[in-house]
């Protein structure tokens, strides 16, 4: 179940609010890939468009227009229904469902949209056009009607990202709702399939187990690829084959996230294959727990991230050394390799805040120290997500 209406309303308000007068934004919900002669990549829509409409059908196309005088109005253009087609992938989404879901009162068929788009009058023609610069491919608004691309390159373009960009870095209390249900239901899973960790058996059988347990919750399905590594595979970040097979006297990093209502949990914890951690294992861990928990204390209004990460690495240089474990030339990245946190909500990376970001009420990220030694074969991750309260952070 989406958000309530109200929501998207009130961000297509402040889109428009934005705008600048004479101008047009086109924001489209995708379009289905190809993945063979037959079939079709699962469609997921942009995370734009879903914030502005609560809707994920692909083919489907909002405008919001402001003229000279600053009025703003609003249409959505869908794809007409298909009676012959339906019968093979099933209804797509009408006019009543459209506005029951994003509030935009103006519906009409895409047939129409060149229409729409490409009325090129002297006096009421937008001169300003808005597109999202860095949505993929297959998510970016194309056409073939001639009308319309000569009225799209008379346009001046301004991008609609950093407009969004913005907007979605401050969660409103539904969006950090949905995204505790992300989390409740990651740590859930979690808790369900740690009980199955034994030497043995492979990684994929624990990553299927946790999709499993996602899919029967209710889940949208994962938030991303889960990261199941044990050994010395837990040293490679993004470590997604999940075929080893588990070995005692192992750690497993597990890296893991459910979609609820669209919004993602993300969630590391790093366990021994046979319940129990050698002395060496257990003191990388204990580093990395202590690094998060002064992590925590940092974590308020006014802190800047690339200072986090500063902080981070100083607390984890001092630690190292002082447990024997001495980088080469006393730099920590060489255990320490990634940025303690990023910004989290529709995307996983929400939007991919620069290190400048200061951090505000309603932010929601990530806390994500970890420790990675290749030589010893070990990889420890221990991640939390948080929300920037007035005086810190909350952890989700």
């Amino acid at each position: 179940m989406a958000l309530i209406q109200s929501f998207y309303i009130n961000n297509r308000k402040k889109v428009g609010e934005q705008q600048e007068k004479n101008s047009i934004a086109i924001v489209f919900s995708g379009r289905a890939v190809e993945m063979s002669l037959d079939e079709d990549y699962p469609f997921f829509a942009s995370n734009n468009f879903y914030y502005l409409t609560g809707i994920r059908e692909p083919n489907v196309v909002l405008i919001i227009k402001k003229d000279m005088d600053g009025l703003v109005t609003e249409k959505l253009f869908i794809e007409e229904a298909d009676p012959f087609k339906e019968k093979w992938v099933g209804k797509k989404i009408d006019k009543e469902q459209a506005q029951g879901l994003s509030g935009i009162e103006v519906i009409d068929y895409s047939k129409n949209l060149a229409k729409e788009i490409g009325e090129v009058d002297e006096v009421d023609s937008a001169k300003l056009l808005y597109f999202d610069f860095k949505i993929p491919e297959h998510q970016s608004f194309k056409t073939k009607d001639e009308n319309v691309q000569k009225f799209l390159k008379q346009c001046k373009l301004r991008d609609l990202h950093p407009i969004l960009a913005k907007m979605r870095m401050i969660k409103t209390p539904a969006e950090i709702v949905a995204i505790k249900k992300a989390n409740a239901m990651t740590k859930e899973g979690f808790k369900e399939m740690r009980t199955l960790i034994k030497p043995g058996i492979y990684e994929y059988e624990l990553a299927a187990f946790f999709e499993y347990f996602l899919k029967k919750a209710g889940a949208d399905g994962l938030a991303f690829e889960s990261i199941v590594a044990s050994g010395k595979n837990a040293t490679t970040l993004h470590y997604v084959s999940n075929h080893a097979k588990l070995k005692a006297g192992d750690l497993i990093l597990f890296d893991l996230g459910a979609r609820v209502n669209g919004y993602c949990g993300d969630i590391s914890r790093t366990l021994a294959v046979n319940g129990e951690m050698t002395f060496i294992q257990e003191k990388i861990v204990r580093m990395v727990e202590s690094v998060q928990k002064e992590m925590f204390l940092a974590y308020k209004p006014g802190a800047v991230m690339k200072k986090l990460q500063g902080l981070a690495k100083d607390l984890f240089l001092e630690k190292c050394c002082d447990a024997g474990f001495i980088p080469k030339n006393q730099d920590i990245t060489e255990f320490y390799y990634h940025g303690i946190g990023h910004s989290l909500g529709l995307d996983t990376h929400d939007l991919c805040p620069a290190g400048d970001l200061v951090l505000k009420p309603g932010m929601v990220l990530t806390v994500e120290p970890g420790l990675y030694m290749d030589k010893l074969g070990i990889g420890v991750r221990i991640e939390d997500d948080v929300v920037i309260t007035a005086n810190g952070c909350e952890v989700l």
